[in-house]
């Protein structure tokens, strides 16, 4: 089992919104010193309190693979999931060059790994294989699981 630490996270803070700001409050500031008073207030407004709700509620999606277990996080839905509770997991490709992982619990219970279509379904074959869980996917028939 690896011990290296494989993580992927995409949240609202991050370079786009923190650039986003920057540019507003600099057209803000810049309208305001051509003596345009609130009107700048007024048209960059609503731009920047779209921007700044985002990077105050943070939301985050991914997923960070540890030593010990797996730790997920989308809107609402957060979970940790150690590797001995972890039958297998199912890959598929999303038609968009990323992957749809579907997590197969020893209870019997299926969770969705969020944040996986930003990896090509044979990365995350490769990172699950190497903590040694059995990676399954779909059948040329599609009618059975087949494990790779």
């Amino acid at each position: 089992m690896t011990s290296e630490i494989f993580e992927y996270r995409n949240q609202a803070r991050g370079p786009r919104n923190y650039i986003a700001l920057g540019l507003i409050l600099a057209v803000i500031y810049s309208a305001w010193q051509q003596g345009w008073g609130l009107m700048a207030v007024f048209l960059c407004g609503p731009i920047l309190g779209f921007v700044l709700v985002r990077l105050i509620e943070n939301e985050a999606a991914g997923f960070r693979m540890t030593e010990t277990g797996l730790d997920y996080y989308a809107p609402g839905v957060g979970a940790e999931i150690n590797w001995h509770s972890l039958r297998g997991v199912t890959i598929a490709g999303d038609g968009a060059g990323g992957a749809i992982c579907d997590l197969h619990l020893d209870d019997g219970e299926t969770r969705r790994l969020p944040a996986t279509a930003a990896f090509a379904p044979e990365r995350l074959a490769q990172e699950f294989r190497l903590r040694g869980i059995p990676v399954w996917r779909m059948a040329e028939n599609q009618s059975h699981f087949v494990e790779i």
